[in-house]
């Protein structure tokens, strides 16, 4: 039988008997209930409510505003998926191979089911022929993913339940395979309409080798209402599964990727240490877990894009971010079976001591993640449970947390030598009822290390080659807290933040420009959610390139040296600046070569978290495996504009790292060298 072009069209439910139809019906309104059934479970458990309140209560994640960027990032695919090239190709695939046979099968059902018969002529052709082209689409993307996760088997891909990928993968290589089948038997059975040789090529190729085969009518009849059948209850098993498996990604996916705001702030919320029945602190127990904790281990897909970027991992150092969270989520699901709700962290041995103490906080974890999960959170979280409520810590931290305390600075230096680095540069020191643009805060390391200490004098000299009205604190000043924090001793850090908010705020600022990152981010971000600490802060890297552009900087001769730049994680990750440091350093003249791993990218130099203050017993430093990157660019000169980047590196240079004659500098240096 022929057909024209305008005629073209098939008979939808073609040898299927009416009972079949209306068991279709049945097990599909059965399939979409397990499904909002599912992920009805999943809103009561991120929002431990329940009934329609457990929905209502998701708006609790909302932000301020919500991030629709990532959300249509994440649906189209186009967000950090495309990061890895092989995992975007097999995703692209699979992803769009099924939105074109969702898309089909939505025309069907309403050819099918309304008055529109819109699945003929042009429309029939076309989505047919896409159809079938979907199919071999999704085909080679599982062959792909498959090869990758059982043949490649790399370590960050280990599932956590083997058998429901294997069985996952099986059930969309059948909804295809299945679907070939009955099209070529269809085909076949109707008498091989010439036209579906162009738009159902692969239905049609299955549809010539049919024929040799020795079966009576009756026999194929019966053969393909078997197939339909089965097709259709493993379609069903897929809705449904769409609700209680790893498919759930499909939805939780884009609304986690809506409710994270596009630029982190303070890594954790202050704790309320005047609440009289609190009996631990920090994250201990189930119960202890954010709402947005819990989205994020519900959100988890075990890629283990995480793991292959995390510095403490490539390291060899025991922190794996992919099991931080799956081990958290295991334990929830396993004691909830079981009717616990509360289970301990530490009694059921989810995560040690050293695990924790090995995360540099660099969140290069969550920039890669494509779920948005916060893994830095929960880690930090635990933290402070170790610290406060099981007094677990490092013995050189405990020293350091003991020195800010007494010192006001880590290294237990006198408060009266912090002011000694600007001795014969006549800097200002701010006073009281005396306004000022800029607060510079100088920092610990800039106070007392030497290779800071010449960082903060030539950032003196170009604020004031530059006009720029500003003063620092001087012997007044004090460590604001950070390294106390990430080691997770909160209640000291509440303390000292309160303190230097008070002696803050007797002042008369605008902003804030600090030399470290870390600085930046505690004084920009994590003194904001305490009262009176909304401080607007600036990184010096970010105040110097402002005064080139408005022109009060103007590099008067050429630095020639070619160099590579190192991106700091708070600086870069954490506070989103990659463009104000090359811009300076462009300005200056120099070459700059880029290393493979850059920006969002940049592998961390391992003394984030704490790690400045004590040694992790376990694995090696990371700075060898960054300044290795370094060595490969076969440069003078490494910039950076990070105080513990400068201090760490320069201590792990070696000829082991191709780095033995580096020279490490930051970038407000390199711009002095330009102006007289």
């Amino acid at each position: 039988m022929n057909q024209t072009l305008d005629a073209a069209t098939r008979e939808i439910f073609w040898n299927i008997p009416y009972s079949f139809k209306v068991v279709m019906y049945i097990l599909f309104f059965a399939a979409v209930f397990v499904m909002f059934k599912g992920l009805y479970e999943k809103a009561k458990f991120i929002t431990g409510k329940k009934g329609f309140d457990a929905v209502k209560g998701l708006k609790d994640l909302f932000p301020e505003k919500l991030n629709w960027s990532s959300f249509f990032k994440t649906m189209l695919l186009t967000g950090k998926v495309p990061r890895f090239l092989n995992v975007a190709i097999f995703h692209g695939l699979i992803f769009w191979g099924f939105v074109i046979l969702w898309i089909a099968t939505d025309l069907v059902a309403i050819h099918a089911d309304t008055p529109f018969k819109i699945y003929k002529g042009n429309v029939y052709i076309v989505i047919s022929f896409l159809a079938d082209i979907a199919g071999l689409m999704v085909l080679t993307g599982i062959a792909l993913a498959y090869k990758r996760r059982y043949i490649d088997k790399p370590d960050y891909l280990k599932a956590t339940k083997p058998k429901q990928e294997l069985f996952m993968y099986s059930m969309l290589i059948a909804l295809v395979v299945l679907g070939y089948l009955i099209e070529g038997v269809r085909i076949m059975g109707t008498g091989m309409p010439v036209g579906e040789a162009t738009w159902s090529p692969v239905g049609w190729f299955l549809a010539t080798l049919f024929q040799g085969i020795p079966l009576s009518e009756k026999a194929w009849a019966y053969t393909y209402r078997g197939m339909w059948m089965v097709h259709m209850a493993n379609t069903m098993l897929f809705v449904a599964a769409c609700g209680t498996t790893k498919f759930s990604h499909i939805f939780v996916l884009p609304f986690a990727a809506l409710v994270t705001p596009k630029r982190r702030g303070a890594l954790l919320d202050p704790m309320d240490f005047e609440d009289e029945t609190a009996e631990t602190f920090g994250l201990g127990k189930l119960s202890e877990l954010t709402i947005k904790n819990k989205l994020d281990l519900l959100a988890c897909v075990e890629c283990g894009r995480c793991t292959q970027v995390c510095p403490a991992n490539i390291a060899e150092r025991p922190l794996d971010p992919k099991t931080i969270i799956t081990k958290a989520r295991d334990l929830a699901f396993d004691t909830a079976a079981k009717g616990e709700t509360d289970a301990d962290f530490w009694e059921n041995s989810t995560y040690s001591a050293i695990e924790l103490d090995s995360c540099t906080t660099c969140g290069a974890c969550m920039e890669e993640c494509p779920a948005n999960i916060e893994h830095v959170d929960i880690i930090m979280g635990a933290k402070r449970y170790k610290t406060l409520t099981l007094g677990e810590v490092p013995a050189d931290a405990a020293t350091a947390v003991q020195k800010v305390q007494i010192n006001g600075n880590p290294w237990g230096i006198s408060q009266d030598d912090r002011f000694k680095w600007a001795d014969g540069l006549d800097v200002p020191v701010i006073e009281a009822g005396k306004k000022v643009d800029y607060l510079y805060y100088v920092g610990c390391a800039g106070s007392y290390d030497a290779s800071n200490q010449k960082v903060v004098q030539d950032t003196v000299k170009l604020l004031k080659k530059a006009g720029v009205d500003f003063a620092v604190m001087g012997k007044t000043e004090k460590c604001n807290g950070d390294p106390i924090r990430r080691i997770g001793d909160e209640y000291s850090f509440f303390e000292i933040a309160i303190e230097n908010i008070a002696n803050m705020n007797q002042y008369d600022f605008d902003k804030v420009v600090t030399h470290c990152p870390h600085c930046l981010h505690t004084i920009g971000k994590e003194y904001a959610k305490f009262d009176d600490g909304d401080f607007d802060t600036v990184h010096h890297t970010e105040l110097l390139a402002d005064l080139l552009r408005s022109g009060k900087l103007k590099p008067e001769k050429k630095v020639e040296e070619n160099l590579t730049f190192h991106d700091p994680c708070y600086l870069g990750r954490h506070h989103g600046e990659y463009n104000a440091p090359r811009q300076i350093l462009e300005a200056t003249g120099v070459e700059i070569k880029e290393m493979d791993k850059t920006k969002d990218t940049a592998l961390c130099c391992g003394m984030g978290g704490g790690n400045m203050w004590y040694e992790v017993e376990e694995g090696n430093d990371p700075a060898v495996n960054r300044l290795a990157h370094v060595g490969e660019k076969k440069v003078e000169k490494l910039a950076t504009a990070c105080s513990f980047c400068m201090i760490n590196f320069k201590g792990g240079i070696s000829e082991k790292t191709g780095t033995e004659n580096l020279e490490i500098e930051d970038v407000a240096s390199i711009l002095a060298k330009t102006i007289d």
